[in-house]
């Protein structure tokens, strides 16, 4: 029966591991000075080697005759681990055998010295997917357990493990294998099967692997299925990636604004069978590449590609600027997500295409209006603090706003408060406002509204309702958001309450006295 090339090639050593010396190193000095731990945690992605280190580990505690903390694999134990017949070394699927009787059965044997080699091995593979109770049964075993026993778990999603159960293990971290080292596996396992493969698609094959091992040789075997040759274009043709012929192009034409020309490309792409999500993951590859070009002094020393493609990638680095790099990343990798929650993929992706091509003015506009409430909020959170300035301070000169919001008389206000109602779907309007800036719409928090005739009333105790009504773009939002819930267009104003108009009718008259008296009043405003 053919066996596929990740178990084939299954490295048997410690030196055979790829890429995880900081983890190999250790276990073999571990090893060597005859100080193995009672428990091991092994974490990190998919594809790096865990459950291979874990089966080594496993066969070097045992073997009879280890070489520098590797076994020999050539003893009755280390064949026998092998091929499966000794018994003392037990792999475990916690993902289907995750409850608290198969731990406590585990518990149980674990108490029996092992049957023909010096230690009894349990390796607890995806162990974040135990419940609760099942942690808590194997506790107490994986801190004392018997001598003659070693735990290893094995997992992806460390952080899903409780604390108490890390504390009790020597945990070893398993990273991203990277692209170099796979391609040079790669070249190696073609040399044994007589495939010819190129260096530029062994180091495709690496970057689709996105650094593990095992994907880039499962990713080889479909290859070799292809043909006796495995060349650049043959693994983008089985693998599904884009050329990057086409992603230079996209990228310039998005980079000239030619929307229609982008979107031409997508549709080449697709009636070439190309996947929509794979070509976002390219895309957003390829920006990265750009923006890591713009912000690193020395990017080709991280960048996995050719000369003639970095020299593309240079150029468009310099038609585009970093803000824009960075804002088409989020773009592309919220496309994808909707494409992965069911969204039409080549409607998704030339929606994306557009938004890219489309200058966007707003969200720097939406910028500027949440610095300048900042720097509103942080003028009045001083004032609490420190209050107002002494007389013999030097005056603040305070640009009135450009464009107050116009009152009704007080004939008029009268009439409004009378024929006023409370409006219930204010806090729907605040909430709309939110979508375009939650800045904004927080200011309207604990707000009140009142619709009296054309005019729709905002009642609050927060000044900076009233400083953001009297911009003129604030406004128009405003009344956007208001059409959008009521369906209706109304004029805004401030519901002001008969006292306050006294207060205002009284400071108006105290400053028209001090100017009739001469006595100067640098700062007369509204308050």
């Amino acid at each position: 029966m053919y066996r596929v090339l990740y178990r084939k090639y299954r490295p048997r050593f410690f030196s055979d591991v790829i890429g995880q010396t900081q983890v190999t190193d250790t276990l073999r000095n571990e090893l060597k000075a005859n100080r193995a731990a009672h428990a091991y945690l092994f974490t990190g992605s998919r594809g790096t080697g865990k459950t291979t280190c874990s089966k080594i580990l496993a066969k070097a505690v045992n073997c009879l005759d280890p070489h520098d903390g590797d076994p020999c694999g050539v003893c009755e134990i280390c064949r026998g681990i092998d091929n499966g017949s000794i018994m003392d070394v037990v792999e475990i699927d916690a993902a289907s055998n995750n409850g608290v009787d198969d731990v406590r059965m585990l518990r149980e044997e674990a108490n029996f010295t092992p049957a023909s080699a010096k230690y009894r091995v349990y390796i607890i593979d995806e162990v974040h997917m135990l419940s609760i109770g099942a942690f808590n049964a194997l506790l107490k075993t994986l801190e004392e357990p018997p001598e003659h026993v070693i735990f290893i778990l094995a997992t992806t999603e460390v952080h899903k493990l409780p604390a108490t159960i890390v504390s009790r293990c020597q945990r070893f971290d398993f990273r991203r294998i990277s692209p170099q080292d796979i391609a040079q596996r790669l070249e190696f396992v073609c040399g044994k099967e007589n495939t010819a493969i190129s260096h530029e698609a062994a180091l495709l094959i690496a970057g689709a692997a996105d650094g593990a091992m095992r994907d880039a040789l499962s990713l080889l075997d479909r290859c070799m299925g292809d043909g006796a040759e495995i060349t650049e274009e043959s693994v983008r043709k089985m693998v599904g990636i884009a050329d990057k012929e086409h992603l230079f192009r996209l990228t310039e034409a998005v980079a000239e604004q030619n929307a229609a020309g982008a979107i031409q490309i997508v549709g080449q792409l697709y009636d070439s069978s190309k996947d929509m999500v794979r070509l976002c993951e390219e895309l957003t590859e390829y920006f990265r590449s750009i923006m890591l070009i713009k912000a690193m002094k020395r990017p080709r020393d991280v960048l996995v590609m050719s000369e003639d493609d970095f020299a593309k990638a240079s150029a468009l680095a310099e038609k585009l600027k970093l803000s824009f790099v960075i804002e088409s990343i989020g773009i592309l990798q919220d496309s994808k997500e909707k494409m992965l929650r069911g969204a039409n993929r080549r409607t998704e992706t030339e929606m994306a295409v557009i938004r890219l091509c489309t200058p966007n003015s707003s969200s720097a506009d939406v910028s500027a209006l949440e610095s300048r409430i900042a720097a509103l909020e942080k003028a009045v959170d001083s004032i609490k603090a420190n209050g107002l300035p002494h007389e013999e301070s030097k005056p603040v000169q305070r640009a009135l706003p450009s464009a107050p919001i116009k009152r009704p008389t007080r004939e008029e206000m009268e009439k409004l408060r009378r024929d006023a109602v409370p409006m219930t779907q204010w806090p729907d309007v605040v909430e709309d406002i939110k979508k375009y800036s939650h800045t904004v719409g927080s200011g309207f928090e604990g707000s009140t509204a009142y619709i009296s005739g054309k005019y729709v009333l905002v009642d609050s105790r927060n000044d900076i309702c009233f400083e953001l009504l009297r911009k003129p773009a604030q406004r128009d939002k405003m009344r956007d958001s208001i059409k959008r819930i009521t369906g209706k267009e109304y004029k805004l104003g401030r519901y002001s309450y008969p006292d306050e108009e006294k207060s205002e009718d009284a400071l108006t008259k105290l400053a028209s006295d001090l100017k009739s008296a001469g006595i100067p009043v640098e700062d007369i405003n509204k308050k």
